[in-house]
């Protein structure tokens, strides 16, 4: 899913619909991070329970979108630095690594979330996954992050990473 919007969107979800002899299976999707930024694209993604129909036609409809709006201060504005992504000469396998820094003005994370979404040489998702800080991250902080991601079709051409942190909220004293 692209986000065409001049803002960012948020809690994005689709319906999945299989249709075989069988009659219709359907599921609920959605993008691997909260946010989905201006000109950026997430895969929107469903898991159906095995055993799939031998033969079916797929379709999606994006169902749910809410806008950021512009004075939302629940996420934080963490940056990727020393990005390096390498592709296996075969194609198969991407290794990325890179460094997520928190501003130092902002607020502590209650998350950090990477996500990676390898594609094919045609643009299709071809291998998705998503790194977790583990625990809250502070303030000015950097955290190195490092996955791998195994391509389920195609030879991998390129690799898009996002980034997300959400802002730690002190708990209320009051009832």
């Amino acid at each position: 899913v692209e986000n065409n919007e001049a803002g960012t969107l948020e809690n994005l979800t689709g319906t999945f619909v299989l249709n075989s002899e069988d009659g219709p299976r359907e599921e609920i999707g959605m993008i691997p991070l909260n946010l989905l930024p201006s000109g950026a694209a997430l895969p929107l993604m469903a898991y159906f329970q095995p055993p799939l129909p031998a033969q079916y036609t797929a379709s999606v409809t994006v169902d749910f979108v809410l806008p950021v709006m512009p004075d939302d201060d629940r996420y934080l504005d963490a940056e990727i630095s020393e990005q390096f992504i390498e592709i296996s000469e075969d194609g198969r396998v991407a290794d990325v690594s890179g460094v997520v820094s928190l501003p130092t003005d902002g607020g502590d994370a209650e998350y950090v979330w990477v996500n990676a979404t390898a594609l094919d040489a045609e643009g299709r998702v071809v291998a998705v996954r998503r790194w977790e800080a583990d625990g809250e991250v502070g303030s000015g902080e950097s955290v190195d992050f490092i996955l791998a991601l195994y391509s389920l079709g195609d030879s991998i051409d390129w690799v898009d990473v996002l980034v997300e942190a959400q802002r730690l909220v002190a708990p209320s004293d009051e009832p």
